[in-house]
């Protein structure tokens, strides 16, 4: 037997290592598993009412932040005077997000004819104006770490 027959392979030392009844480290077995990747939860409150739904959008980009389409939506059910999202598998990052009460469910914040909303909404880091829209960098948060992140939002009417 020469030493290239005893030479195993990353996989293959593993493989023999469980056949065999053997553990191998924990780094071997979960490498490429960990990804640091954690979940965001919105709790929302202050709710009007319980009609409609709560609509959820996360955004990673300045440019369509916070009327755009955002990395990913989610609804959810009003229950009472509050409500939450929650987007799992998120990477860290620099994110924010909006939150509508969509009280029609048309999927949109409605508006009246001055351009002001009709009905609730929120953005990350509760920096919301009467007569403007909600800024990026007052509205954005990093995710760093992988423990799960709660944010509360306060809806304006």
């Amino acid at each position: 037997m020469t030493l290239r027959d005893l030479t195993l392979s990353a996989s293959s030392a593993a493989g023999l290592a469980l056949a065999l009844g053997l553990t191998a480290p924990a780094t071997t077995l979960a490498q490429g598993r960990d990804d640091g990747s954690t979940s965001l939860r919105l709790e929302v409150s202050a709710f009007r009412n319980a009609k409609g739904t709560l609509n959820c959008r996360l955004f990673t980009e300045a440019s369509s932040f916070p009327d755009g389409e955002g990395a990913r939506t989610l609804r959810a059910a009003i229950a009472g005077t509050q409500a939450s999202c929650v987007f799992d598998d998120l990477p860290r990052g620099t994110y924010a997000v909006a939150v509508v009460h969509d009280e029609n469910g048309n999927g949109r914040l409605d508006k009246n004819f001055l351009g002001l909303p009709t009905e609730g909404y929120g953005v990350s880091n509760n920096r919301t104006y009467a007569a403007s829209s909600p800024k990026w960098d007052e509205s954005r948060f990093v995710i760093a770490a992988r423990e799960p992140v709660v944010l509360r939002v306060n809806l304006r009417y």
